[in-house]
């Protein structure tokens, strides 16, 4: 009688065990959003929107190596394509008075939380005597 009891109970724990491996598995892993660039070619494709950078208007960011009164700003062209078609074009200036505003645009139009997205910054930056092939930038936007 005590080993059917032992038996009965060893195979109630193994059932158990079973039962939660089993809906371990099911649960569905939470997709985390991590950091991403814009660029000509790439971007994040988030709630069917994606977002392309169609072209530098202007880059008059201080040079790297350089010591400026002013830091300067760029402006981007960037082209939104939603549901199968281009839907907006929007100027985006990479200037200090606009952080707030490019991230709440960026957010709303890729379906983001503002609050998770950390910085947008345009790279490469510009250096002293080097022309910078447009084809090279890219927006970085970097996800806390």
């Amino acid at each position: 009688m005590l080993r059917l009891f032992k038996r009965s109970n060893l195979a109630l724990l193994m059932l158990c065990l079973c039962a939660l491996s089993a809906s371990a598995q099911k649960k569905k892993k939470k997709t985390s959003l991590r950091d991403f660039s814009i660029t000509y070619k790439t971007t994040l494709k988030k709630s069917g929107a994606q977002v392309f950078l169609k072209e530098v208007i202007s880059d008059s960011r201080c040079p790297e190596g350089s010591e400026c009164i002013w830091a300067g700003e760029a402006e981007v062209l960037v082209s939104v394509y939603k549901n199968g078609k281009w839907t907006d074009e929007k100027i985006i200036t990479f200037a200090a008075k606009n952080i707030d505003e490019n991230k709440t645009w960026l957010a709303e139009t890729l379906s983001i939380p503002v609050e998770k997205i950390k910085s947008l910054s345009l790279l490469p930056r510009p250096k002293s005597g080097v022309k910078t092939s447009p084809k090279s930038y890219s927006i970085f936007v970097d996800i806390q």
